[in-house]
């Protein structure tokens, strides 16, 4: 299918819009489906110039448009056109009453350019749904000539008591126009939330529409944590899903199931329930020596497939999984929530700000002394080691705070040094040591009388320590020493599901991608083996 092409108009005053337009350019077309032209000239919305584009982007401000650029770009939206506006168009033409109508209102003055709360108020639309309320650095602008009867508000601030709308959509003629009245600088462009809606405005704008939800099933829906019932939660709750299918060996868990959710069918066989259900996303939620297998038989069956963490226990397992996702054009993913915990969130925050300058030592740590239960979790055979259940989350996050390539990993394991009467590790201890010179240590423990706090993690301009609910911050940035106390976020576990939703539905980026899966089993697996070796050793190519 051949690409969209879109038209970005920027320039003005008071804004970066140079290195902005780079932001969008490449926004947009990482999605496959646009190229983007960008110019400083309004010239190019005349008739002659502007027909050739199927969108248009105005991201520039102040200024008045001649009579030829204004009825080039009313023409081209009444005749099917799409036109989004960004922030400061609003700023544009206010005598041109025909730009007025078609942005729907004009700037008057804004706020200081500070954080503070959006609130969606339509979320089942398709530029707003599955995005939760969300606070950003930036300008709130305030219109004039407004008529909100007009336009389709989708989001709002307050400002001194009053509602202000933050976006919203109108159709013109045959057209249709979305305005986002965020963008100020680059944080706000780099924001998620922003991103999201410039990406799905332009979608919307020419008409795209989402995939229908998805039907969902889960196999293995006891077990100790009742992680079944979650999973369709959140599923339902977060991506709009529909929950048809629950698959489990346990009677007494299929009747737990069907308690939880009336209506729903169980089977006792996933085969069963692949040949004769209705179900397109599989979330596999069975022992780690199980994921490959049950996964493999899903992605064969034309399902998507979520596995439950570990994604699996090998590498070789890994490859073999996703050769039968790329083959069946199936997403893959496993289920690391813990990318949106409260902590983590604050230390990508922290470093993001620069506080911390350039991360070159990472320390984290999950330990105690106690005995680590009998049950399959602490079984070799079936759970793969200690460092497979936590230590998938902890080694993710690490990669996460980490933008460079591994060049080798030293593991350090004491194997039935007190509890012999399990098979599992008693003590793991991990070292990456990464291709920009940043080191990382990560250890987890049955046997360690003593703790250490979850994260230490130095900087060229600062540091950051603690657990529990908030941190240790002290920074050196721009010469001035702050020792203080760094709250953590709030965890929004359910961003996981809403993100596979806004894949499947919308075709916006996979957050946990199986790549990102198989090289947190690259680094434990190697480990490991380092370990038995005495030595560091360096991952396989395509995990590094």
């Amino acid at each position: 299918m051949a690409k969209k092409r879109l038209l970005l108009v920027i320039g003005g005053a008071w804004h970066p819009f140079d290195r902005c337009a780079e932001i969008l350019k490449e926004l947009l077309e990482d999605t496959g489906r646009y190229t983007m032209d960008i110019t400083d000239s309004r010239d190019r919305l005349k008739r002659g110039a502007i027909r050739k584009y199927d969108a248009v982007l105005a991201y520039t401000s102040s200024g008045k448009l001649t009579k030829d650029q204004e009825h080039g770009l009313l023409d081209f939206v009444k005749a099917g056109g799409a036109f989004i506006g960004l922030h400061c168009a609003t700023t544009v033409g206010k005598t041109n009453s025909g730009y007025v109508d078609l942005i729907g209102g004009t700037f008057v003055s804004h706020g200081p350019v500070q954080e503070f709360p959006v609130t969606i108020t339509q979320r089942d639309h398709v530029i707003t749904g599955r995005i939760p309320d969300f606070r950003i650095t930036d300008e709130l602008y305030l219109l004039d000539k407004f008529d909100p009867k007009a336009v389709d508000v989708l989001a709002t601030a307050m400002w001194k008591g009053k509602t202000q709308p933050i976006a919203y959509t109108k159709t013109y003629g045959k057209g249709r126009m979305f305005y986002l009245a965020l963008g100020h600088d680059e944080r706000a462009l780099l924001h998620p939330e922003f991103q999201k809606m410039v990406r799905r405005g332009v979608d919307w704008s020419l008409g795209k529409q989402q995939a229908k939800p998805l039907k969902v099933g889960v196999v293995g829906y006891g077990c100790q944590f009742r992680m079944g019932q979650l999973h369709l939660q959140s599923l339902r709750d977060a991506a709009g899903f529909e929950p048809v299918a629950i698959c489990d060996r346990l009677p007494e868990r299929r009747a737990e199931g069907k308690e939880d959710y009336p209506g729903i069918k169980t089977y006792a066989s996933m085969k069963r329930m692949l040949d004769t259900s209705d179900v397109e996303l599989v979330v596999v939620i069975t022992e780690h020596n199980t994921h490959p297998r049950l996964a493999i038989q899903c992605l064969e069956a034309g399902r998507h497939v979520v596995t439950e963490k570990p994604f699996c226990i090998t590498v070789k397992e890994a490859d073999e999984m996703i050769r039968a996702a790329d083959k069946n054009k199936r997403m893959l993913s496993v289920f690391h929530n813990r990318r949106w915990d409260g902590d983590y969130l604050a230390i990508k925050n922290a470093i993001a700000a620069g506080l911390l300058g350039d991360v070159f030592q990472i320390e984290a740590c999950m330990a105690g002394y106690g005995h680590p239960s009998y049950w399959w979790r602490s079984d070799k055979r079936i759970s793969g080691g200690a460092f497979y259940d936590w230590g998938a989350h902890i080694v993710d996050w690490v990669l996460g705070l980490v933008p460079a390539k591994i060049t080798e990993v030293s593991g350090y394991f004491q194997p039935k040094r007190v509890w012999h009467d399990v098979t599992n590790e008693d003590h793991c201890n991990a070292a990456v040591r990464f291709e920009n010179g940043c080191s990382a240590t990560i250890e987890l423990s049955h046997i360690a009388a003593i703790g250490k706090p979850r994260w230490r993690i130095l900087g060229t301009q600062g540091a950051l320590v603690g657990d529990g609910e908030k941190f240790r911050v002290v920074s050196h940035k721009d010469g001035i020493e702050l020792d203080s106390q760094m709250k953590f976020f709030e965890s929004d576990w359910h961003a996981y599901y809403r993100n596979v939703g806004d894949h499947l539905r919308l075709g916006e980026p996979l957050a946990v991608t199986p790549e990102s899966a198989r090289r947190v089993i690259a680094v434990i697996q190697t480990a490991e083996q380092s370990s038995k070796a005495g030595k560091a050793l360096t991952l396989p190519k395509h995990c590094r």
